[in-house]
């Protein structure tokens, strides 16, 4: 009996796959047209969706979802409970990781990307900005800054390692300058512009003159020639000006990019064939090659009806997690005010860039815990086909690819991700002097051509105020 514990757990356990593309089509279409009420309600009727070992997952989409929809305060509470889930994920639980290296990464809860857990706070700071509370803004920077500069110092000098982050940066900045606090505002302007000097990535051109300008205006033109910038030139008419007042269109647009998983697996018949195979978001592939055949020895047993290994397989199957595409139409943001003129965004995050980058840092270790896993479950295997052997070779073939074919439905590669996340954060920036305004905000493709747009009325802007509006357009 020993030997069919593997199929034992296999059949309480085979349905552990991952379930991120059953999500996504439940809810892209609803989040495509924008309605995102709909695509509220979709997740709420049908919380299996996620299961009990996403709900860091199912919290994230909820909470990104009311901010899409503009219900600031909604997202604020999901957004909360994520971030409670997240902290408490710390503490590992042994079972799920212990069971995990007999089925999949899919049975591990869901613990978030080092990028969505700052992304997470990111989009609580919008939250809070958007109802205009700009010191419960600068909490969620200060724990956000605690984080950072933790995988900060556990990637010393691994230039690879996501340990920064540009946008979080940015907006810490432009909420200390907002709340008068001028010494940290200039501080995190600084790391803003190292973080995106050191991922090898182009500081935001505007972000750039905005830098140069502070420092230069505040004694810091060591700084300057520190991060490479330009020398400061005066601002151009509606350029923000370091200490002064500006609306901040922040532009969620397009979607995200998801994962998939590339599987790899072969067979070993044993009696003189190899099949292999590879599947991924590009194709598949299949190859018969000849293989030894058994020893004479065993093909006498056979004859004798004496119990063989004629008509057994060897089988072993991998899949690791893949880069796949989503594709999207909206590509920036424009702003534009009543008798202000108006300001086109730069990017200053690009999902596709963080997502790419987790799978490239995360890379070796996936593999040796797939192999792993892979393993031990062979050597489970194995010894169920062991049990099973009996002196008929086709029997033998038929229980051991029922066998096979069962340990195949367990290789699943962790495909999960926070796929409602915008393709791109946009921020188009417009400085104007404190008073009462009409915004019209646009998202358009990178054609020009507007997908959607809002207008926003009676917008306050007070003195130093760096009042923040959002336009989402996920499409």
């Amino acid at each position: 009996m020993k030997n069919l514990v593997f199929l034992l757990v296999a059949l309480g356990l085979g349905g552990c796959a991952n379930k991120s593309l059953v999500r996504f089509e439940k809810v892209s279409k609803a989040a495509t047209s924008q309605d995102f009420r709909r695509a509220i309600a979709e997740i709420r009727k049908d919380p299996g969706l996620y299961g009990s070992h996403s709900q860091l997952l199912y919290h994230m989409d909820l909470g990104i979802l009311y901010h899409y929809a503009g219900f600031y305060d909604s997202s604020l509470v999901e957004l909360e409970k994520a971030k409670r889930i997240e902290d408490e994920l710390f503490t590992r639980s042994i079972s799920n990781e212990a069971a995990s290296f007999l089925t999949n990464d899919n049975i591990r809860p869901y613990r978030g990307k080092p990028y969505e857990v700052v992304l997470m706070g990111v989009f609580q700071a919008f939250n809070y900005l958007a109802l205009g509370k700009t010191d419960d803004a600068l909490v969620e920077a200060r724990q956000l800054q605690i984080y950072v500069d933790e995988r900060k110092r556990k990637a010393g000098d691994d230039a690879e390692s996501y340990a920064d982050d540009g946008l979080y940066r940015t907006l810490a900045a432009l909420a200390y300058e907002s709340a008068g606090q001028r010494d940290d505002a200039l501080i995190s302007l600084y790391q803003a512009v190292k973080a995106y000097r050191t991922h090898g990535k182009d500081v935001p051109p505007g972000l750039g003159r905005y830098a140069a300008q502070a420092f230069a205006a505040n004694g810091r033109e060591e700084d300057i020639q520190t991060l490479k910038l330009d020398p400061p030139a005066p601002p151009s008419e509606h350029e923000p000006v370091f200490g002064n007042s500006e609306i901040v269109l922040v532009g969620e647009t397009g979607k995200a990019p998801m994962l998939d998983q590339t599987v790899f697996w072969g067979t070993w018949v044993r009696d003189g064939m190899l099949v292999v195979h590879w599947k991924g978001p590009d194709g598949e592939m299949t190859e018969a090659l000849p293989a030894p055949g058994l020893p004479a020895s065993e093909l006498k047993k056979a004859s004798k009806g004496k119990p063989t290994r004629s008509g057994t397989t060897f089988h072993i199957k991998f899949a690791m997690p893949s880069y796949k595409a989503v594709p999207s139409q909206a590509r920036h943001v424009v702003l534009a005010v009543d008798g202000q003129g108006s300001a086109q965004s730069e990017t200053y995050a690009d999902t596709e860039d963080l997502l790419k980058r987790y799978l490239d840092e995360t890379h070796t270790r996936l593999l040796v815990r797939t192999v792993i896993r892979v393993v031990l479950r062979t050597i489970a295997s194995e010894k169920t086909k062991s049990t099973l052997q009996t002196d008929n070779p086709l029997l033998n073939l038929a229980l051991n690819i029922g066998t096979d074919v069962l340990a195949d439905q367990l290789e699943q590669a962790d495909a999960r991700t926070w796929f409602l996340l915008p393709r791109h954060i946009e921020l188009a920036r417009l400085a104007v002097p404190p008073g009462t305004y009409n915004l019209q905000a646009a998202a358009k493709d990178a054609q020009g051509r507007v997908l959607s747009q809002k207008d926003f009325t009676d917008v306050t802007v007070k003195p130093r105020q760096k009042k923040f509006v959002f336009l989402p357009a996920w499409q």
